[in-house]
């Protein structure tokens, strides 16, 4: 909201109100502000329409995994009976650094049984 320039100030004036002319209009903007009804609360719209907005926010979380380039193999080794912790040491030689605890869960969500 703004003032109009050269006058004491009597209240607020909405800038965006239609206007001809700002110096005659004045008086009656401030006397009589146009009210405007709402229409009735419609749970089931807003609801719908909130739940849009949700989807549109909604943002993609999974960018892969480190150990997606080593799935055959880790599929593999853990088929030969090594252990979570050998597979770790295993992709620390080949410079992968994850815990023993995401191999794992790789494992389970990747893996056939």
């Amino acid at each position: 909201m703004k003032l109009l320039r050269g006058f004491r100030f009597r209240g607020w004036i909405d800038p965006h109100a239609p206007v001809a002319d700002p110096l005659r209009s004045r008086t009656a903007a401030l006397a009589a502000p146009t009210m405007t009804r709402r229409p009735p609360f419609d749970a089931a719209a807003e609801a719908a329409r909130l739940r849009a907005d949700t989807r549109d926010r909604r943002r993609v979380r999974y960018r892969g995994s480190r150990l997606d380039r080593f799935a055959g193999e880790l599929l593999a080794l853990r088929d030969a009976g090594a252990t979570h912790a050998e597979i770790q040491r295993w992709l620390r030689e080949r410079r992968v650094r994850v815990h023993h605890s995401t191999i794992a869960r790789w494992l389970r969500l990747r893996g056939t049984g």
